[in-house]
């Protein structure tokens, strides 16, 4: 019978998370930030990995949409990869017509959490601050998470622009992620 109970909550547990993540959708990008935060999802020697590629292909089209705004790639380089993640994103971004003017590199962070302190730095140096409209892309099944690392790197006005996933790794994802939730919540 506990079994059967423990298994009840985690299932509730589960489906409470996606609620969650669903309800983090509320405030998407509207256009009006000053910057948009891309963060790092891993590379392949110097190439960005198919999770990277659809966070950088969103972070490219809001930025076709608003080509005023600031870009900072943001990933530093992980023990299996030839250049920091912030290089590789830098350039995929620079092929497609960014100007390298438009984009800062963020390339010594290792977790989402620092993809933010260290990024929060680099734009005050440029001018923005934590107050003012600020969006950040990443995957859906990571908004909500990564919303809570954002808020506590101080960015008050913050939004998310959602970048998909392959239909292969839509369970392995969100399964993640709702373990890593359930981290941030009891250990913080």
């Amino acid at each position: 019978m506990l079994k059967y109970v423990f298994f009840a909550g985690c299932g509730a547990y589960f489906l409470f998370a996606l609620g969650l993540f669903a309800a983090s959708f509320a405030h998407p990008a509207t256009g009006n930030e000053k910057a948009v935060v891309v963060l790092g999802a891993g590379l392949r020697g110097q190439q960005v990995s198919g999770l990277l590629a659809r966070r950088l292909n969103a972070a490219l089209e809001y930025y076709q949409e608003n080509p005023d705004i600031l870009l900072v790639v943001s990933g530093g380089q992980g023990p299996d990869e030839d250049i920091p993640e912030a290089e590789a994103m830098a350039r995929y971004l620079m092929e497609r017509g960014v100007p390298q003017e438009h984009i800062l590199k963020e390339d010594k962070s290792a977790s989402t959490e620092e993809n933010f302190a260290f990024s929060r730095a680099l734009l005050e140096q440029a001018g923005i601050d934590a107050g003012q409209p600020v969006a950040y892309v990443t995957n859906r099944f990571h908004i909500y998470r990564a919303g809570i690392f954002a808020r506590k790197a101080g960015f008050t006005q913050v939004t998310a622009v959602p970048a998909s996933i392959s239909f292969g790794t839509v369970m392995p994802s969100y399964l993640r992620e709702v373990l890593a939730v359930c981290h941030e919540w009891v250990f913080g």
